[in-house]
């Protein structure tokens, strides 16, 4: 009786262990991509597309809404989970607990991206290629990146980009 009684501990001990270490966030890596106000659909299904080719865990849209495109041959909103919220207070209300909004953005305050150290678990939120993230936004965001370049980039291609970056092997914040 008294090994059953250690065995059925350890075994408890072991799988309280096990579940806690599985849903850890500060073990798990993770990350979400999407945009605010897409202006052009086709954007949004390259976008998509690369992320579930990239590892996203789930994508999403703030104001304008996704709708099916050829772009996205491997038809990732099926395979990824997607998310719309109307408002970007919507949205930062619904933030993952403990993940990092890293704003994708053409600022002064942006750290280059080749030297940018990617939270284990971030989201990444892009802006219209015309307007960009509003000053509002950008004020939320925990970091900021930007490219080495004169223009702003396609969104898709810039957070195609991004994706792209954080699965190189660089030290994560």
């Amino acid at each position: 009786m008294q090994g059953e009684t250690s065995s059925s501990g350890l075994i408890y001990a072991l799988t309280v262990c096990t579940f806690a270490r599985m849903n850890d966030n500060f073990i798990n890596e993770y990350f979400g991509i999407g945009i605010q106000n897409g202006k052009t659909p086709e954007n949004l299904g390259v976008l998509w597309r690369t992320a579930q080719n990239l590892g996203a865990t789930f994508i999403f849209t703030i104001g304008n809404r996704y709708a099916k495109q050829a772009s996205d041959t491997h038809d990732a909103v099926k395979a990824i989970p997607y998310f719309h919220y109307d408002t970007f207070d919507a949205f930062f209300e619904n933030l993952p607990k403990g993940a990092r909004l890293v704003g994708v953005e053409l600022d002064e305050k942006a750290s280059d991206l080749e030297t940018f150290e990617h939270p284990r678990r971030c989201v990444y939120l892009l802006g219209a290629e015309d307007h960009g993230l509003s000053s509002k936004v950008i004020a939320k965001c925990h970091h900021l990146v930007k490219f080495k370049s004169e223009k702003s980039l396609n969104v898709a291609v810039a957070g195609s980009i991004v994706m792209y970056d954080r699965n190189l092997a660089k030290p994560r914040s």
